[in-house]
């Protein structure tokens, strides 16, 4: 039973500020001095212990063991307020006796002697620790108490036999004497050397501290704040005729794809990897950091000019496109790139030069990534423009301002629509309409683009069902952006809207753009994949802008290939119909409906025909229409469905009938 009492005070995690301890402990803080009590006074049961039998409980009172409680405070000397030694507290120091130690030895061969040690707390009464011997029973006896700085009290119960003898005084103050001295000693020496070592452990744990404070703990750089400070330092060397300084802020690009693929201990290591990198490629004057997540910035002091930092610029950048070999026993190779923002010269405030290489990266990123750009002061009205559009975009799509235009896909051969391109509008407060390619650029960079993305995706299903039960199956195609197609939620959310709207996954096409296609070709093949074997069809958007090649044509579940626009307007050149020619001549080689956009005259409608050009939408036809006016638009081209096929040709060739 007494161990379970005595077991919370060894654990590691005992509190012993919240426990009886509290009062001595808060008394030696407030003090500055130390204070004593016995260990029975302070070791209380548990709650829900029973109390201790009486025969153990005035056993363990008898115990001769006491605790001594020590202050420790930061710097050479004690303070000398009460308010200055509770900011300086740093802990305590504990030491526990066993008086018996000190006070038997002292009563050997001496017969009817007792000694007691007493101890007085500041602002309190004396307190009996342990006592040693006992009186001769029936034999008078005489207190003898000799007081001893700081607060030790040693008493000596002698016979009295008629007055104590010189012999017996002189032995009882040579034994009190012997006790004190031989205790203070030892406690003297405990807190000298308790303290020296609490004291050096409290400049090691500050050093510590100060070192989380302004490192990074995965990369070991400077953080954020010690950036701050060497920015600031640097600003004001350079204000008082010092070398300008040259901020770069570096964001590795799509960063989040390895953490979501490969795991955060691989992301975590490819930081490590790109602060080494980062750190080998510049001066060892020059200050390399990490602001937080897979953003860097290197500072450098010179002389320099525009061609100087750019070619500090592409020395990180080619650092960094050196493939990474990663895992250890199970290595990877992975390739990333970076986009840099530099900022150069003095400003108002370290925080506006950090800022304005950040509006630069921003710009470089814009740019295509895997490059930088020097900030110019224009950028701070694109970065505010931006901004300022993201917050209304969110507003428009909390509000329900957004909805769905659609421009039909007609059969170039029939003149019959086979389908229709949903497209993103607004119905701004104040602007009226805004067609998307005013905002769409800016949504795709951002999170909402998601909940966008599924909100068109769940309306064109719903009205192409309910085209259906009207008696035309047309076909709707929704474009997906990078964010969305290397989002999780993205199968789930087609497959979500397929669900909802009872749609044929067939009718439904995602188009992607050709540059999409080559950001992540692994992760886009293994997404496209799984919407293929759901039913839906893949098309590829703004054929002949990027580069994909045939082979990754090949390993993508291509369906359609949609010719971008700016081919089907330089028809009227020799290099520009032959470049169209060839795309459509590659889409058949391959198996692929071809789709031309923007035709908006009947001579490109006449080539495209000549060459076997599948289908294609333009103002030709019609222009993007709300869902009710398009179904008019269906309905008219509907009719051709019963003529003759000369006479289909006919109005296919005059546009008609066309809403224009």
């Amino acid at each position: 039973m007494l161990l379970s009492w005595v077991a919370p005070y060894l654990s590691a995690r005992f509190n012993f500020c919240a426990s009886s301890f509290e009062a001595l402990l808060d008394a030696s803080a407030k003090t500055g001095q130390s204070t004593v009590a016995s260990l029975v006074s302070l070791i209380k049961p548990p709650p829900g212990m029973p109390a201790l039998p009486g025969a153990l409980k005035d056993y363990i009172v008898q115990l001769p063991i006491f605790i001594e409680v020590s202050p420790v405070y930061t710097g050479a000397q004690v303070p000398s307020t009460t308010q200055a030694r509770a900011e300086a507290l740093a802990g305590w120091t504990m030491a526990i006796f066993d008086a018996s130690r000190i006070l038997e030895p002292a009563l050997s061969n001496e017969n009817g002697v007792s000694l007691a040690l007493d101890y007085a707390s500041p602002g309190t009464g004396s307190t009996e620790l342990a006592h040693a011997g006992q009186p001769q029973a029936g034999v008078p006896t005489e207190r003898l108490t000799f007081p001893s700085d700081p607060g030790w009290i040693s008493v000596a119960m002698i016979p009295r036999n008629n007055g104590p003898s010189p012999l017996a005084q002189g032995l009882a103050v040579l034994f009190a004497s012997v006790a004190l001295t031989f205790l203070l000693a030892i406690s003297l020496r405990l807190l000298v050397r308790s303290r020296r070592s609490a004291l050096e452990l409290v400049e090691e744990r500050t050093a510590e501290l100060r070192h989380q404070a302004l490192y990074d703990s995965l990369t070991g750089l400077p953080n954020r704040l010690l950036v701050n400070q060497r920015v600031q330092q640097l600003v004001g060397w350079a204000r008082h005729e010092g070398p300008p300084i040259a901020v770069f802020f570096i964001d590795l690009d799509d960063f989040k794809k390895v953490n979501d693929t490969l795991g955060h201990e691989t992301g975590d290591e490819l930081l490590r990897t790109v602060a080494a990198r980062l750190s080998a490629a510049v001066r060892d004057s020059d200050t390399v950091g990490r602001l937080g997540g897979d953003e860097f910035v290197v500072l450098s002091t010179g002389s320099y000019s525009d061609e100087g930092v750019k070619a500090v610029a592409e020395r990180l950048l080619a650092a960094l496109r050196e493939p990474f070999r990663l895992g250890g026993t199970d290595a990877i190779t992975l390739s990333t790139s970076a986009s840099i923002g530099i900022a150069t010269g003095l400003r108002y405030s370290p925080e506006d030069l950090l800022r304005d290489a950040d509006t630069a990266m921003y710009s470089a990123k814009m740019m295509g990534k895997n490059c930088y750009a020097i900030f110019r002061q224009e950028m701070h009205d694109v970065v505010k423009k931006q901004l300022t559009m993201e917050i209304d975009l969110a507003e428009a799509f909390a509000s329900r301002q957004f909805f769905l235009v659609y421009q039909p896909i007609v059969n170039l051969d029939t003149g019959l629509p086979r389908g229709v391109e949903a497209l993103l509008s607004w119905r701004h407060p104040e602007r009226g309409v805004v067609g998307p390619t005013e905002f769409i650029s800016v949504l795709e960079t951002s999170n909402l683009i998601v909940d966008v993305g599924r909100y068109v995706l769940m309306e064109a299903c719903r009205q192409a069902s309910l085209w259906h039960d009207l008696g035309h199956p047309v076909g709707v195609s929704v474009n997906v952006g990078a964010r969305q197609l290397h989002h999780d939620l993205l199968f789930d959310h087609v497959r979500e809207a397929l669900d909802a709207a009872s749609l044929d996954p067939s009718y439904l096409t995602v188009e992607v753009t050709e540059t999409i296609l080559m950001v992540d070709p692994k992760a886009t093949a293994k997404c496209l994949s799984a919407l293929s074997e759901l039913g839906v069809r893949i098309a590829i958007d703004d054929f002949g802008t990027g580069y994909a090649s045939l082979a990754y044509l090949r390993d993508f579940p291509v369906d359609i290939l949609k010719i971008d626009r700016s081919f089907v307007a330089q028809l009227a050149t020799s290099t520009g119909s032959n470049f169209l020619d060839a795309l459509i001549q590659l889409g058949k080689s391959l198996g692929l409906l071809t789709i031309a956009e923007g035709i908006e005259e009947t001579p490109q409608l006449i080539h495209l025909r000549h060459e076997g050009c599948d289908q294609g939408q333009g103002f030709l036809f019609s222009k993007p229409l709300p869902a009710e006016e398009i179904e008019q638009v269906i309905t008219s081209f509907g009719h051709l469905a019963g003529r003759p096929a000369e006479a289909r040709k006919v109005a296919v060739l005059r546009g008609a009938p066309a809403l224009r």
